[in-house]
């Protein structure tokens, strides 16, 4: 009898420290943490109407330090690769906002144009950008076996300025397509249809986006005519903002531009007839 009970005491032991194992081992099982799934990079960028030639790229997240730099489009849906269209923009590991990349001064666009925003590496010498299609350094990065890239149109600020009168010395713009806030001013004609430079004649603050029917007051001094043209332009507004102070020398408030036509090829504005003087 006492083997027996021996014998007993001994195998509920074993059942004890067997379930305490089993017990044991789930526990730690559901202590664990779960393996970490490999970072990738992340991208965030789309059509948009650009301002001073520069991509805005709405959010990147990169596991190390890498570049945004931008492609254009070969024509079949793909981007002309190696060469880029843009200065290449470090960005630093983590979430990067709001980054904006400058077109190259040497790169022909158009409005409309289709174009690549890639992510890649900074593989070789820290903040120099290395990538040239033959060497394996600054390569894209890549999730799901691609490239971490995407397509935008880049578009033109725009002015709509049909033929007009002038009322009270009044005008209204029908739509300005603005890329920043800033502002709509109007340049006279020089009396042979050209423009007068840098002088202005009537000023309204227009926001980033779509502005319809900006009624501009015009300078009640200057003498209007039939058939004479004037010439609406859009500004920047980055110096002290509501107050326009571009003189020709001044650093703030300079024209829109779009592409890399020389001057003023490649300013935003147009020119329109009075019709009637009212």
């Amino acid at each position: 009898m006492i083997y027996s009970n021996d014998s007993k005491l001994l195998n509920f032991g074993l059942a004890a420290i067997l379930a305490f194992g089993i017990t044991a081992c789930n526990e730690d099982d559901d202590n664990m943490e779960p393996t970490p799934e490999p970072e990738v990079a992340t991208l965030d960028v789309s059509t948009q109407v650009i301002s001073q030639n520069m991509v805005e790229v709405t959010m990147v997240d990169v596991p190390v330090d890498g570049w945004i730099v931008i492609h254009a489009d070969n024509g079949n849906n793909g981007p002309v690769v190696p060469d880029i269209i843009s200065e290449p923009k470090f960005v630093e590991a983590g979430a990067n906002q709001s980054v904006m990349v400058q077109i190259d001064g040497d790169a022909s666009i158009s409005d409309g144009d289709q174009v690549w925003v890639m992510l890649h590496e900074d593989t070789g010498a820290d903040m120099q950008y290395e990538f040239d299609g033959n060497n394996d350094l600054d390569p894209p990065f890549i999730a799901d076996g691609a490239p971490v890239m995407s397509p935008i149109n880049i578009n033109s600020a725009m002015i709509m300025s049909p033929d007009m009168d002038i009322t009270n010395n009044t005008i209204t713009i029908p739509q300005v397509t603005a890329a920043a806030d800033g502002w709509l001013v109007i340049h006279n004609d020089d009396g042979m249809g050209g423009i007068v430079l840098p002088g202005i004649i009537g000023k309204a603050m227009v926001s980033k986006g779509v502005n319809t029917n900006v009624t501009i007051q015009l300078d009640a001094n200057v003498t209007y005519t039939a058939g004479q043209s004037l010439f609406p332009m859009l500004h920047l507004d980055n110096g002290q903002i509501g107050v326009y102070e571009f003189d020709g020398n001044s650093a703030f408030d300079g024209p829109e531009i779009f592409g890399n036509d020389p001057f003023p090829g490649n300013v935003i504005f147009t020119s329109f007839t009075v019709l009637n003087v009212n």
